[in-house]
Protein backbone atom coordinates (compact mmCIF):
# COMPACT_ATOMS: atom_id res chain seq x y z
CA UNK A 1 0.00 0.00 0.00
CA UNK A 2 0.45 3.50 -0.62
CA UNK A 3 3.45 4.55 2.16
CA UNK A 4 1.27 7.61 3.90
CA UNK A 5 4.43 9.08 5.06
CA UNK A 6 5.58 10.25 1.57
CA UNK A 7 3.26 9.98 -1.84
CA UNK A 8 5.71 9.67 -4.26
CA UNK A 9 6.11 5.70 -2.22
CA UNK A 10 4.40 2.95 -3.47
CA UNK A 11 4.43 -0.64 -3.22
CA UNK A 12 4.35 -3.08 -6.71
CA UNK A 13 1.85 -5.63 -6.64
CA UNK A 14 1.68 -8.46 -8.70
CA UNK A 15 1.70 -6.96 -12.24
CA UNK A 16 0.45 -3.59 -11.20
CA UNK A 17 2.15 -0.76 -9.38
CA UNK A 18 -0.38 1.07 -6.72
CA UNK A 19 -0.73 4.62 -7.80
CA UNK A 20 -3.23 7.51 -9.22
CA UNK A 21 -0.96 7.84 -12.47
CA UNK A 22 -0.32 5.63 -15.56
CA UNK A 23 3.69 6.38 -16.67
CA UNK A 24 5.76 6.41 -19.51
CA UNK A 25 8.82 4.45 -19.02
CA UNK A 26 12.71 4.51 -20.17
CA UNK A 27 14.26 1.45 -19.39
CA UNK A 28 17.97 1.26 -19.00
CA UNK A 29 19.57 -2.04 -17.76
CA UNK A 30 22.94 -1.22 -16.29
CA UNK A 31 24.41 -3.97 -14.30
CA UNK A 32 25.32 -4.36 -10.73
CA UNK A 33 26.19 -7.64 -9.08
CA UNK A 34 23.43 -9.43 -7.79
CA UNK A 35 24.08 -11.41 -4.70
CA UNK A 36 24.94 -15.55 -5.12
CA UNK A 37 23.34 -16.52 -1.55
CA UNK A 38 22.46 -13.85 1.68
CA UNK A 39 25.33 -11.02 0.08
CA UNK A 40 24.15 -7.57 -0.79
CA UNK A 41 25.36 -6.99 -4.55
CA UNK A 42 27.93 -4.10 -4.92
CA UNK A 43 26.64 -1.71 -8.00
CA UNK A 44 28.78 -1.41 -11.24
CA UNK A 45 28.69 2.49 -10.40
CA UNK A 46 32.39 2.81 -9.08
CA UNK A 47 33.31 6.07 -6.73
CA UNK A 48 36.93 7.12 -7.84
CA UNK A 49 37.06 10.66 -5.51
CA UNK A 50 35.61 13.07 -3.78
CA UNK A 51 35.43 17.14 -4.81
CA UNK A 52 33.99 19.11 -7.62
CA UNK A 53 37.00 20.76 -9.39
CA UNK A 54 39.89 18.44 -8.62
CA UNK A 55 40.36 18.46 -12.56
CA UNK A 56 38.37 14.71 -13.08
CA UNK A 57 34.69 13.73 -13.47
CA UNK A 58 32.39 15.20 -16.54
CA UNK A 59 29.86 17.76 -16.04
CA UNK A 60 26.19 17.47 -17.67
CA UNK A 61 27.35 20.34 -20.19
CA UNK A 62 30.60 18.17 -21.24
CA UNK A 63 28.67 15.20 -21.96
CA UNK A 64 25.44 16.86 -23.95
CA UNK A 65 28.12 18.88 -26.14
CA UNK A 66 30.28 15.45 -26.74
CA UNK A 67 27.33 13.21 -27.30
CA UNK A 68 25.71 16.17 -29.59
CA UNK A 69 22.98 16.14 -27.21
CA UNK A 70 22.64 19.98 -26.84
CA UNK A 71 20.72 20.54 -30.05
CA UNK A 72 18.27 18.77 -29.25
CA UNK A 73 17.07 20.46 -25.67
CA UNK A 74 17.27 23.65 -27.37
CA UNK A 75 15.18 22.74 -29.87
CA UNK A 76 12.24 21.61 -26.73
CA UNK A 77 13.17 17.92 -27.28
CA UNK A 78 13.79 17.23 -23.68
CA UNK A 79 11.68 13.65 -23.21
CA UNK A 80 8.27 15.61 -22.77
CA UNK A 81 5.77 13.28 -22.61
CA UNK A 82 7.98 10.17 -21.54
CA UNK A 83 8.50 8.25 -18.11
CA UNK A 84 11.90 6.44 -17.30
CA UNK A 85 11.97 3.60 -15.10
CA UNK A 86 14.50 2.66 -13.51
CA UNK A 87 14.79 -0.84 -11.78
CA UNK A 88 17.45 -0.09 -8.70
CA UNK A 89 18.67 -1.97 -5.73
CA UNK A 90 19.56 0.73 -3.80
CA UNK A 91 17.76 4.79 -2.64
CA UNK A 92 17.64 8.23 -3.95
CA UNK A 93 19.35 10.73 -2.67
CA UNK A 94 16.77 13.26 -2.93
CA UNK A 95 18.99 15.72 -1.59
CA UNK A 96 21.78 15.46 -3.68
CA UNK A 97 19.36 14.87 -6.64
CA UNK A 98 17.92 18.81 -5.82
CA UNK A 99 21.79 20.07 -5.49
CA UNK A 100 23.00 18.14 -8.68
CA UNK A 101 19.72 19.97 -10.20
CA UNK A 102 20.90 23.43 -9.03
CA UNK A 103 24.34 23.24 -9.49
CA UNK A 104 23.85 22.46 -13.64
CA UNK A 105 20.93 24.92 -14.20
CA UNK A 106 18.51 21.88 -14.22
CA UNK A 107 14.59 21.74 -13.59
CA UNK A 108 13.94 20.32 -10.60
CA UNK A 109 12.27 17.01 -10.40
CA UNK A 110 10.87 14.10 -7.56
CA UNK A 111 10.66 10.82 -9.07
CA UNK A 112 8.03 8.25 -8.26
CA UNK A 113 8.91 5.64 -5.92
CA UNK A 114 7.55 2.29 -6.06
CA UNK A 115 9.40 0.24 -2.61
CA UNK A 116 10.40 -3.78 -2.56
CA UNK A 117 6.69 -5.31 -1.34
CA UNK A 118 5.72 -5.02 2.23
CA UNK A 119 8.25 -2.27 2.37
CA UNK A 120 7.17 0.93 4.62
CA UNK A 121 9.99 3.25 3.24
CA UNK A 122 12.19 3.83 0.34
CA UNK A 123 15.17 2.16 0.74
CA UNK A 124 18.84 4.11 2.00
CA UNK A 125 20.56 6.34 -0.54
CA UNK A 126 22.75 4.87 -2.83
CA UNK A 127 25.34 5.61 -5.75
CA UNK A 128 23.85 3.46 -8.12
CA UNK A 129 20.18 4.90 -8.51
CA UNK A 130 21.33 8.65 -7.60
CA UNK A 131 23.61 8.63 -10.41
CA UNK A 132 21.65 6.78 -13.07
CA UNK A 133 18.87 9.34 -11.87
CA UNK A 134 20.84 12.34 -11.97
CA UNK A 135 22.22 12.21 -15.36
CA UNK A 136 19.01 10.67 -16.97
CA UNK A 137 17.48 14.12 -15.65
CA UNK A 138 20.50 15.91 -17.15
CA UNK A 139 20.14 14.05 -20.52
CA UNK A 140 15.85 14.12 -20.44
CA UNK A 141 14.90 17.09 -17.95
CA UNK A 142 11.38 17.22 -19.21
CA UNK A 143 11.10 13.05 -18.46
CA UNK A 144 9.29 11.89 -16.03
CA UNK A 145 11.03 10.11 -13.89
CA UNK A 146 10.02 6.65 -11.69
CA UNK A 147 12.15 4.56 -9.50
CA UNK A 148 11.25 0.74 -8.74
CA UNK A 149 13.21 -0.36 -5.68
CA UNK A 150 14.17 -4.15 -5.33
CA UNK A 151 15.73 -5.56 -1.89
CA UNK A 152 19.49 -7.25 -2.95
CA UNK A 153 19.46 -9.95 -0.10
CA UNK A 154 18.49 -13.35 -0.72
CA UNK A 155 18.97 -16.08 -3.26
CA UNK A 156 19.40 -15.05 -6.63
CA UNK A 157 16.22 -17.04 -7.99
CA UNK A 158 14.11 -15.05 -5.97
CA UNK A 159 16.03 -12.07 -6.72
CA UNK A 160 15.55 -12.24 -10.64
CA UNK A 161 11.90 -13.24 -10.09
CA UNK A 162 11.39 -9.82 -8.23
CA UNK A 163 13.29 -7.98 -11.14
CA UNK A 164 10.79 -9.79 -13.50
CA UNK A 165 8.04 -8.40 -11.12
CA UNK A 166 9.16 -4.72 -11.30
CA UNK A 167 9.58 -4.98 -15.09
CA UNK A 168 6.19 -6.48 -15.61
CA UNK A 169 4.93 -3.56 -12.94
CA UNK A 170 6.77 -0.75 -14.65
CA UNK A 171 4.96 -1.90 -18.26
CA UNK A 172 1.52 -1.64 -16.19
CA UNK A 173 1.96 1.63 -15.43
CA UNK A 174 2.80 2.34 -18.96
CA UNK A 175 6.67 2.53 -19.09
CA UNK A 176 7.80 3.69 -22.47
CA UNK A 177 11.65 2.60 -21.55
CA UNK A 178 13.38 0.88 -18.99
CA UNK A 179 16.81 1.41 -17.57
CA UNK A 180 18.61 -0.99 -15.12
CA UNK A 181 21.67 -0.49 -13.15
CA UNK A 182 22.19 -4.72 -11.85
CA UNK A 183 22.66 -7.83 -12.76
CA UNK A 184 20.09 -10.59 -12.43
CA UNK A 185 22.34 -13.63 -11.87
CA UNK A 186 24.33 -14.41 -9.18
CA UNK A 187 28.16 -13.74 -8.06
CA UNK A 188 29.29 -17.14 -8.08
CA UNK A 189 26.29 -19.05 -9.56
CA UNK A 190 26.47 -16.35 -12.72
CA UNK A 191 24.05 -18.44 -14.97
CA UNK A 192 22.00 -16.52 -17.59
CA UNK A 193 19.77 -20.05 -17.71
CA UNK A 194 18.43 -19.62 -13.85
CA UNK A 195 18.37 -16.33 -14.34
CA UNK A 196 16.72 -15.40 -18.33
CA UNK A 197 13.93 -18.75 -16.34
CA UNK A 198 12.74 -15.78 -14.30
CA UNK A 199 12.81 -12.67 -16.22
CA UNK A 200 12.62 -13.76 -19.96
CA UNK A 201 8.98 -13.47 -20.16
CA UNK A 202 9.14 -9.76 -18.75
CA UNK A 203 11.59 -8.53 -21.36
CA UNK A 204 9.28 -10.19 -24.23
CA UNK A 205 6.48 -8.28 -22.84
CA UNK A 206 8.22 -4.99 -23.07
CA UNK A 207 9.45 -5.96 -26.25
CA UNK A 208 5.75 -6.99 -27.43
CA UNK A 209 4.67 -3.31 -25.84
CA UNK A 210 7.27 -1.58 -27.72
CA UNK A 211 9.13 -0.63 -24.73
CA UNK A 212 12.96 -0.78 -24.74
CA UNK A 213 14.75 -2.00 -21.92
CA UNK A 214 18.78 -0.98 -21.85
CA UNK A 215 21.11 -2.65 -19.55
CA UNK A 216 24.99 -2.15 -18.46
CA UNK A 217 26.70 -5.01 -20.31
CA UNK A 218 28.76 -5.70 -17.44
CA UNK A 219 32.00 -4.55 -15.78
CA UNK A 220 34.02 -7.43 -15.87
CA UNK A 221 35.41 -6.89 -19.63
CA UNK A 222 35.36 -10.45 -21.18
CA UNK A 223 33.98 -12.42 -17.90
CA UNK A 224 30.57 -12.92 -17.67
CA UNK A 225 30.76 -12.60 -13.59
CA UNK A 226 33.39 -11.56 -10.65
CA UNK A 227 34.21 -15.35 -10.44
CA UNK A 228 33.22 -16.47 -14.05
CA UNK A 229 35.31 -17.38 -16.93
CA UNK A 230 34.88 -15.73 -20.30
CA UNK A 231 31.34 -14.65 -21.33
CA UNK A 232 28.51 -12.30 -20.82
CA UNK A 233 25.88 -10.97 -18.28
CA UNK A 234 22.23 -11.06 -18.19
CA UNK A 235 20.10 -9.09 -18.55
CA UNK A 236 22.43 -7.65 -20.45
CA UNK A 237 22.96 -10.88 -23.12
CA UNK A 238 19.07 -11.42 -23.71
CA UNK A 239 17.61 -10.72 -27.07
CA UNK A 240 14.83 -8.21 -26.07
CA UNK A 241 17.50 -5.74 -24.07
CA UNK A 242 19.73 -3.41 -25.71
CA UNK A 243 22.99 -4.01 -23.69
CA UNK A 244 25.34 -0.97 -23.34
CA UNK A 245 29.01 -1.40 -23.28
CA UNK A 246 32.03 1.00 -22.22
CA UNK A 247 34.37 3.80 -23.14
CA UNK A 248 36.81 6.22 -22.64
CA UNK A 249 35.75 9.34 -23.71
CA UNK A 250 38.58 12.44 -24.49
CA UNK A 251 37.15 16.34 -25.12
CA UNK A 252 38.49 18.25 -27.97
CA UNK A 253 40.58 21.65 -26.87
CA UNK A 254 37.19 23.39 -27.46
CA UNK A 255 35.60 21.40 -25.39
CA UNK A 256 33.68 19.32 -27.66
CA UNK A 257 34.06 15.52 -28.63
CA UNK A 258 37.67 14.67 -29.09
CA UNK A 259 37.53 10.54 -29.29
CA UNK A 260 37.20 7.20 -27.73
CA UNK A 261 38.77 4.45 -26.79
CA UNK A 262 37.31 1.12 -26.02
CA UNK A 263 37.23 0.99 -21.68
CA UNK A 264 38.60 -2.12 -20.42
CA UNK A 265 36.20 -2.94 -18.25
CA UNK A 266 33.27 -2.90 -20.79
CA UNK A 267 31.14 -6.34 -20.25
CA UNK A 268 31.41 -7.67 -24.10
CA UNK A 269 31.27 -11.12 -25.87
CA UNK A 270 28.60 -14.00 -27.13
CA UNK A 271 25.78 -16.16 -25.05
CA UNK A 272 25.94 -19.51 -26.57
CA UNK A 273 22.01 -19.20 -24.10
CA UNK A 274 20.39 -17.16 -27.05
CA UNK A 275 20.89 -18.32 -31.04
CA UNK A 276 22.20 -14.80 -33.05
CA UNK A 277 18.94 -12.57 -33.70
CA UNK A 278 17.85 -11.90 -37.25
CA UNK A 279 18.58 -8.38 -36.92
CA UNK A 280 21.47 -8.80 -35.50
CA UNK A 281 24.06 -8.38 -38.38
CA UNK A 282 26.53 -5.99 -40.44
CA UNK A 283 30.03 -5.22 -40.53
CA UNK A 284 32.27 -6.29 -37.97
CA UNK A 285 33.79 -8.97 -35.61
CA UNK A 286 30.03 -11.40 -35.06
CA UNK A 287 29.75 -14.56 -34.16
CA UNK A 288 27.55 -15.99 -36.47
CA UNK A 289 25.26 -18.36 -34.25
CA UNK A 290 24.98 -16.87 -31.18
CA UNK A 291 23.59 -13.50 -29.47
CA UNK A 292 26.32 -10.95 -29.29
CA UNK A 293 27.17 -8.49 -26.97
CA UNK A 294 27.14 -5.18 -26.39
CA UNK A 295 24.84 -3.59 -28.92
CA UNK A 296 26.33 -0.21 -28.78
CA UNK A 297 28.67 2.03 -25.75
CA UNK A 298 28.82 5.39 -23.91
CA UNK A 299 31.11 6.52 -21.49
CA UNK A 300 32.11 4.68 -18.42
CA UNK A 301 36.32 4.55 -17.85
CA UNK A 302 37.27 5.06 -14.47
CA UNK A 303 39.68 7.27 -15.10
CA UNK A 304 37.56 10.44 -15.40
CA UNK A 305 33.79 9.41 -14.65
CA UNK A 306 30.80 11.62 -13.69
CA UNK A 307 29.99 13.77 -11.43
CA UNK A 308 27.34 12.54 -8.95
CA UNK A 309 26.21 14.44 -5.45
CA UNK A 310 25.59 11.90 -2.62
CA UNK A 311 25.44 12.19 0.75
CA UNK A 312 26.46 15.67 0.70
CA UNK A 313 29.72 15.71 -1.44
CA UNK A 314 30.50 15.08 -4.78
CA UNK A 315 31.59 11.94 -6.58
CA UNK A 316 33.10 10.92 -9.68
CA UNK A 317 31.73 7.96 -10.28
CA UNK A 318 32.32 5.04 -13.70
CA UNK A 319 31.53 1.97 -15.06
CA UNK A 320 28.83 0.86 -17.49
CA UNK A 321 26.04 2.02 -14.94
CA UNK A 322 26.92 5.39 -16.32
CA UNK A 323 25.73 4.40 -20.08
CA UNK A 324 22.27 2.52 -19.42
CA UNK A 325 20.37 5.60 -18.23
CA UNK A 326 22.37 8.05 -20.22
CA UNK A 327 21.16 5.98 -23.67
CA UNK A 328 17.51 5.24 -22.10
CA UNK A 329 17.32 9.36 -21.57
CA UNK A 330 18.69 10.03 -25.54
CA UNK A 331 15.97 7.47 -26.20
CA UNK A 332 12.87 9.22 -24.75
CA UNK A 333 14.23 11.91 -26.54
CA UNK A 334 13.95 10.15 -29.66
CA UNK A 335 10.41 8.84 -28.76
CA UNK A 336 9.56 12.03 -28.20
CA UNK A 337 10.50 13.44 -31.33
CA UNK A 338 9.16 10.67 -33.44
CA UNK A 339 5.75 10.85 -32.12
CA UNK A 340 5.79 14.42 -32.74
CA UNK A 341 6.15 13.42 -36.40
CA UNK A 342 4.32 10.23 -36.66
CA UNK A 343 1.47 10.09 -33.95
CA UNK A 344 2.92 6.87 -32.78
CA UNK A 345 5.74 4.91 -30.92
CA UNK A 346 8.74 3.63 -31.58
CA UNK A 347 9.33 0.07 -32.06
CA UNK A 348 11.87 -1.65 -29.69
CA UNK A 349 15.56 -0.34 -30.41
CA UNK A 350 17.46 -3.29 -31.32
CA UNK A 351 15.76 -3.98 -34.84
CA UNK A 352 16.00 -0.12 -35.27
CA UNK A 353 19.97 0.39 -34.16
CA UNK A 354 21.26 -2.89 -35.95
CA UNK A 355 18.94 -0.99 -39.57
CA UNK A 356 20.14 2.00 -39.08
CA UNK A 357 24.22 0.60 -38.72
CA UNK A 358 23.54 -1.35 -42.05
CA UNK A 359 22.39 2.12 -43.62
CA UNK A 360 24.70 5.05 -45.08
CA UNK A 361 23.99 6.59 -41.72
CA UNK A 362 25.91 4.09 -39.55
CA UNK A 363 28.76 6.93 -40.18
CA UNK A 364 26.66 10.08 -38.97
CA UNK A 365 24.56 8.18 -36.13
CA UNK A 366 27.59 6.06 -34.00
CA UNK A 367 30.92 7.54 -33.89
CA UNK A 368 32.87 4.20 -33.75
CA UNK A 369 35.48 3.09 -31.75
CA UNK A 370 37.86 1.04 -32.88
CA UNK A 371 40.60 0.99 -30.71
CA UNK A 372 41.17 -0.26 -27.21
CA UNK A 373 39.81 -4.19 -25.76
CA UNK A 374 38.13 -5.89 -22.59
CA UNK A 375 40.87 -8.71 -22.36
CA UNK A 376 40.04 -11.01 -24.94
CA UNK A 377 38.06 -8.90 -27.45
CA UNK A 378 39.38 -6.06 -28.92
CA UNK A 379 37.46 -3.06 -30.40
CA UNK A 380 37.68 -2.63 -34.29
CA UNK A 381 35.96 -1.17 -37.29
CA UNK A 382 32.40 -1.69 -37.50
CA UNK A 383 30.46 -3.71 -34.54
CA UNK A 384 32.56 -5.41 -31.95
CA UNK A 385 32.54 -7.38 -28.74
CA UNK A 386 33.47 -4.53 -26.38
CA UNK A 387 31.48 -1.03 -27.81
CA UNK A 388 29.03 -2.67 -30.13
CA UNK A 389 28.20 -0.25 -32.74
CA UNK A 390 29.96 2.57 -30.60
CA UNK A 391 28.53 5.29 -28.79
CA UNK A 392 25.66 8.10 -29.79
CA UNK A 393 25.37 10.89 -31.85
CA UNK A 394 22.69 11.77 -30.51
CA UNK A 395 21.01 14.71 -32.77
CA UNK A 396 21.55 12.67 -35.59
CA UNK A 397 20.23 9.57 -34.03
CA UNK A 398 17.29 10.92 -32.99
CA UNK A 399 16.41 12.21 -36.53
CA UNK A 400 17.32 9.32 -38.44
CA UNK A 401 14.49 7.53 -35.73
CA UNK A 402 12.13 10.35 -36.21
CA UNK A 403 12.36 9.10 -40.11
CA UNK A 404 11.77 5.99 -39.49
Amino acid sequence: MVDSADARRREPSGKRLIGRRAALLAVLVALAAVPAARTAAPAHAQRLARGLGQGQGYTPSQILRAYNVLPLLQRGIAGRGQTIAFIEVDGLDQDGLDYFDRTFGLPGVQPEIYVPRGATSALDPGPETTLDVEWAHALAPAARLQIYEATRVGDFKGYAAQLAELVEAALANGATDISMSLRGTGSIICSTVLAAARMRHAFRDAAAQGVTVFAASGDYGDRRCQSGGRGTVYPASDPDVTAVGGTALTLSPGGGYGGETAWSGSGGGYSADFPRPSWQRGPGDFDRRYRNVPDVAFLAAQSTGVLVRIGGEWDIVGGTSVGAPCWAAIWALAEQYHKARTGKRLAPANPLLYALANSSLRGTVYRDVTTGSNGYWQAGPGWDHVTGWGSPNAAALVAALGAS
